[in-house]
């Protein structure tokens, strides 16, 4: 058994279920409809927002190959057409839209053409490239990085003067050529093949070389630094070193009435904070839903909204989320927008089987993290009540129970003493009795260096 089956092993132990039991679900609001117009034919490949107001869409090819570049200045609530494009090729949509600052961009697509704007869109600038890229990175004005995955000349190609001229940098082989490029820095950056789910690499000098490291491709990957990040492919994974292993994390999963469970598209508000997409509920009267998964404390664990949407939102392609109120979610030409962060969150716990609304007590990061021997972690009673903290190692161990005993309302900071613990990672749980007899907890990860 290799170290990454250990550690999957142990995370597993520490979350494992006791039942999948859930509450009556009552439709939550906070979210509504959006549609792009109707283009005949075409609709959304990739979407991002840069703010709560203004936001950008590009669409595949209709039949008669016209694709589009559209904007929405007012959150998406109307979105108009910024530029259209009638190739010569067939069937070649745009792909990408990637921003590098607040007013430029660039838009790549399945022919051999980059488009430019300085200007938000007002205006925008064509670019032969010669390549035909299935994926892109932009990593300032000039330098942008290019896959393609077929062909004699598959591989990774970068321009370091905004288009104009290439140079093919790295061939991965004949057989294993990416269709998948995401660039944390100008250093970092992950590539895979999408349909082939064996193979992930990295690269630490912006491309020049790569290397294999565990864990299969991605559809979706993001990383908040260095060692933390989080990727999606048939289900989610988070690591925190760098990719060198990588955890599934703890969605609530199917059985009763939830029928398919996973987060695909997801977005990073925070190390804390992130939204994603996957799951589907089902309702007595057979109507189907999609659910938007939250979680709060990195992705160790996720609970669910499900949106007020009568048109059987189901599927999503993309989820975008510029602050923890305004977000959004698009499938094909429909979307899903809040201006409130959606409403009350079901959380599901992997550790107990409970639930709990995300305002019935506050967990924060333990401070500092990570720590040499001593830290301490501060909590916030929204009501009087019992409250236990307990510790666990990475393999599940119950290491030890810091405070076992009634707390009144306000705020309690417990300190943790690890002098006599190895370095490594461990996990804290906060579990409150609630008058209904329940248990709610939240958990979160601290690491101890010595």
């Amino acid at each position: 058994m290799d170290k990454v089956d250990s550690l999957l092993i142990g995370i597993s132990i520490l979350l494992i279920f006791t039942s999948f039991e859930f509450y009556d679900m009552n439709i939550n609001g906070g979210w509504y409809q959006q549609s792009i117009p109707d283009l005949g034919g075409a609709s959304i490949n990739d979407i991002t927002f840069l703010d709560s107001l203004t936001g950008f869409a590009v669409t595949n090819q209709r039949a008669d190959s016209t694709g589009f570049i559209l904007k929405t200045t007012n959150g998406g609530d109307n979105w108009f057409v910024s530029f259209i494009y009638r190739p010569p090729y067939d069937g070649v949509p745009f792909n990408r839209i990637k921003f590098y600052n607040d007013s430029c961009c660039y838009v790549s697509a399945d022919y051999p053409w980059l488009y430019k704007t300085t200007n938000r869109g007002i205006t925008w600038d064509s670019i032969y490239t010669g390549i035909w890229p299935q994926s892109m990175e932009v990593l300032n004005k000039d330098t942008i990085l290019f896959v393609k995955e077929g062909g004699f000349n598959g591989g990774l190609y970068r321009t370091t003067n905004g288009g104009n001229s290439w140079h093919y940098l790295y061939d991965f082989g004949p057989s294993y050529n990416p269709n998948k490029i995401y660039m944390y820095n100008k250093d970092i950056g992950f590539v895979c093949v999408e349909s082939i789910s064996s193979q992930l690499y990295k690269t630490t000098n912006g491309g020049l070389n790569w290397f294999v490291v565990p864990g299969n491709a991605f559809r979706r990957i993001f990383f908040a630094d260095t060692l933390i990040g989080w990727k999606s492919f048939n289900i989610m994974k988070k690591t925190t070193d760098g990719a060198n292993s990588w955890l599934s994390v703890n969605v609530p999963p199917e059985g009763g009435q939830i029928l398919t469970s996973g987060v695909r598209p997801f977005s990073v508000i925070n190390l804390d904070t992130l939204f994603g997409y996957g799951g589907v509920y089902w309702f007595p009267n057979n109507q189907l839903k999609g659910m938007i998964y939250k979680s709060t404390d990195g992705g160790l664990n996720w609970g669910y909204q499900i949106p007020d949407t009568s048109f059987g939102f189901v599927t999503c392609n993309s989820v975008n989320f510029v602050d923890r109120k305004h977000g959004w979610a698009y499938k094909l030409i429909d979307g899903i927008h809040t201006t409130t962060g959606g409403s009350d969150t079901t959380i599901y716990t992997g550790i107990v089987n409970n639930y709990q609304t995300i305002n019935d007590f506050i967990l924060e990061q333990n401070y500092p993290n990570p720590f040499n021997s001593i830290t301490n972690i501060k909590f916030k009673m929204l009501n009087s009540g019992f409250a236990e903290i307990k510790v666990y190692d990475i393999t599940g161990k119950l290491i030890k129970v810091l405070t076992s005993k009634k707390y009144e309302l306000g705020e309690h900071t417990v300190r943790f003493d690890a002098s006599e613990l190895p370095s490594g990672v461990y996990f804290y749980k906060l579990e409150i009795s609630g008058d209904n007899g329940k248990i709610y907890s939240e958990t979160r990860k601290m690491i101890l260096v010595k």
